[in-house]
């Protein structure tokens, strides 16, 4: 996404360097409040950090300086990296409002329950305002002034609580208009003055309603902050409001405001691969192959993290990991295993697995967890040191972004990720710093994620700026206190005028056809099938599919992200024969997982077919038909055997490799189908 304010970073240095002309008397003398007496650039201690300092400011200057005109319209953009602290800027930019312009009113929409959550903790009797000394006593305005409605925590007092709240915080979904309440709770908020609003985790607001409600808001909004560590979509959408200050992984490790992230890998050298009958659990063949042939077979990347012995082997590398990290932490806190699965299935299994065979205390958390687990796993920070704290919890898509436990300290993925923003945003689980009593802000803390290069997420170490070196010992253990090379050098903008908008593309010029001798012996794509049921009906399957039963690890290589990294070689997993099944998944989980499975592989084929997604449903339908008529015996997925569904889980591979193998098929499914 591209920075607006670039442009403007010269004339803005200028501006601060000669007295901040322009500005509101009152606005000069709260910033002024919050400068350091020693360094007139700088905040004073205990208020804000320097790139929240420098996001601050820019919001002060684009709005007061520059105007809605020259930019943020529709809103400014704080570009933070997760663990840099944007909560403390947004009540930076609440406190000057009230003290300069006398705004009275502030909205806070976030994209789910655990951001509001989090945003609820921090401004719950003004506690953040207190905590950074925001608010100066010539102001006017104490903590407790800025009273909390947050909706849906059973705290609010309906229309008229909105009406007259000071601050406003609520799941974006809360102000929806496809629903009663959402259009009771925008009334409130529309009828009443102006406001300032706050949209935190802003690369969600792409979504057609929640941008819809963000348009209907604008006309009231005296001032729009956005705030986000991914604002670039997978899907290439951006938010709508202008960026006007980046502060990436980079300059955080930079800072050393973040944890720097390690990423471990097993070396494979030989795979054991048992073939078995999914329909009988009859084993038809064993073979032991090495690892540079494996790619031949076609396995699924996923296998090599879910399949009973490469989980228990990434897991016991994870553990040592996890290990290394309760040494440093030296009974000052407890570190934290966070393991990330593609479904609730896998989830189970890599809970009952932790528990029962490593016993280890784990909490399981996915959308069916009751409430009660889902508070646990916020308060995984304030566990009691007494007692048997959690040491790992496992997720399915929930504690992702507004997730925030400093304790967690090794990362386990169970997944590939094929979104750039869900994968940056796992790792920024782990990245923010521990702060209790005893850690210094200078010590070196680190994030370990456990990752499999059949996984192929190099994408996004790439990310993180990873870099290697070699001749480390096999034994050596990793030590960050002695190992860590110096922070890598921040990326500075050193000739701001030079930065150029791209233009708009003008619509009076034609494309003249220049370019469609590229095309050319590029066959068109098959055409739909009339009969793709017939053909759908005849595929045959063979219930063989091939299991993971044993890996030859070498060893564990290590690559710190970020700055001049290195490669380090730990000892392997000890070794271990097959042990057979630990875990039980539950029936309705495995039920689930097909039905996950489907709705996945009906996407992923109907993208394939130049469809657009919306279309999947009708493959979806498709999809389910065949798979009860070939594994389900005719049932349905709620009253089939449970031993069918069990069959048709591990055959959805196969499923997908033939259905996308018959030319037109998918195409015939949604020009045909009924």
């Amino acid at each position: 996404m591209f920075n607006r304010f670039a442009r403007y970073e010269d004339t803005f240095r200028d501006w601060r360097r000669d007295g901040m002309p322009g500005l509101k008397s009152e606005s000069y003398k709260y910033i002024e409040f919050l400068t350091s007496k020693d360094d007139d650039q700088v905040a004073r201690p205990g208020t804000l950090w320097p790139h929240q300092w420098e996001s601050f400011l820019r919001v002060v200057y684009a709005h007061e300086i520059l105007g809605k005109a020259e930019i943020g319209a529709d809103g400014l953009l704080l570009n933070v990296v997760t663990g840099g602290g944007k909560t403390a800027v947004i009540a930076a930019v609440i406190a000057w409002l009230r003290v300069a312009h006398n705004v009275q009113k502030f909205a806070m929409l976030c994209p789910n329950l655990i951001v509001r959550d989090r945003l609820d903790d921090d401004f719950e009797g003004g506690k953040v305002f207190k905590a950074r000394d925001l608010l100066p006593d010539w102001g006017n305005s104490r903590p407790e002034d800025f009273v909390l409605t947050t909706l849906g925590s059973g705290r609010e007092g309906g229309w008229a609580t909105l009406f007259s709240a000071s601050v406003i915080l609520g799941n974006i979904h809360q102000f929806y208009q496809s629903n009663m309440s959402g259009q009771s709770n925008l009334s409130a908020l529309m009828n009443g003055p102006e406001f300032a609003l706050f949209n935190d985790e802003a690369h969600n607001s792409p979504a057609l309603e929640y941008d819809a409600t963000l348009k209907r808001m604008r006309g009231n909004v005296v001032l729009r902050v956005d705030t986000t560590a991914t604002p670039d979509r997978a899907d290439g959408q951006t938010p709508d409001s202008d960026m006007i200050y980046e502060y990436g992984v980079m300059d955080a490790l930079a800072d050393g405001i973040i944890k720097t992230p390690v990423v471990y890998q097993p070396d494979i050298k030989t795979v054991q691969l048992t073939y078995t009958d999914a329909r009988t659990g009859e084993q038809r063949k064993v073979e032991e192959i090495d690892w540079d042939d494996v790619d031949r077979l076609g396995l699924n990347a996923t296998q090599w993290v879910t399949d009973d012995e490469p989980m228990r082997q990434q897991m016991a590398i994870a553990l040592r990991r996890l290990e290394e990290q309760e040494r440093r932490a030296k009974k000052r806190y407890q570190p934290i295993l966070f393991v990330v699965a593609v479904c609730k299935a896998d989830a189970e299994k890599a809970e009952q697995t932790l528990s029962k065979y490593f016993k280890l205390k784990t909490l399981l958390v996915t959308e069916d967890s009751d409430e009660a687990d889902r508070q646990k796993a916020r308060e995984l920070s304030n566990q009691s040191k007494g007692g048997t704290p959690f040491k790992a919890v496992v997720s399915v898509l929930m504690l992702r972004e507004g997730w925030d436990v400093p304790e967690v300290s090794v990362i386990l993925l169970l997944r590939k990720f094929g979104s750039k923003v869900y994968g940056q945003q796992v790792v920024g689980r782990g990245l923010r710093r521990v702060r209790v009593k005893g850690v210094e802000t200078s010590e070196p803390q680190i994030c370990a994620v456990v990752d499999h290069p059949k996984l192929e997420h190099q994408w996004l170490w790439d990310i993180f700026n990873a870099r290697k070196r070699t001749g480390v010992l096999i034994d050596d253990l990793f030590d960050e206190t002695e190992d860590l090379p110096p922070p890598p050098p921040k990326q500075e903008l050193e000739k701001p005028d030079l930065v150029i908008d791209l233009p708009p593309v003008d619509p009076s010029v034609m494309d003249d056809g220049g370019f469609d001798d590229e095309l050319k012996g590029i066959p068109p794509p098959p055409p739909p099938m009339k009969d793709w049921k017939e053909a759908l009906d005849q595929i045959e399957y063979d219930p063989t599919v091939i299991e993971i039963t044993k890996v030859g690890i070498a060893g564990v290589v290590g690559q710190e992200l970020g700055g001049k990294g290195w490669k380090t070689i730990h000892s392997a997993p000890d070794e271990s024969g097959p042990l057979g099944a630990v875990a039980q998944v539950s029936d309705g989980a495995v039920r689930e997982a097909v039905k996950a499975g489907l709705l996945d592989m009906s996407e992923l084929l109907t993208v394939a077919a130049g469809y657009a997604a919306t279309y999947k449903d009708q493959v979806y339908s498709a999809l389910l038909h065949h798979i009860r008529a070939k594994f389900l015996n005719d049932s349905s997925l709620g009253l089939a055997e449970r031993a069918e569904v069990e069959f048709a889980w591990k055959m959805l591979r196969q499923v997908k490799v033939k259905v996308e193998a018959i030319p037109g098929l998918i195409a015939g499914v949604i020009e045909y189908g009924n």
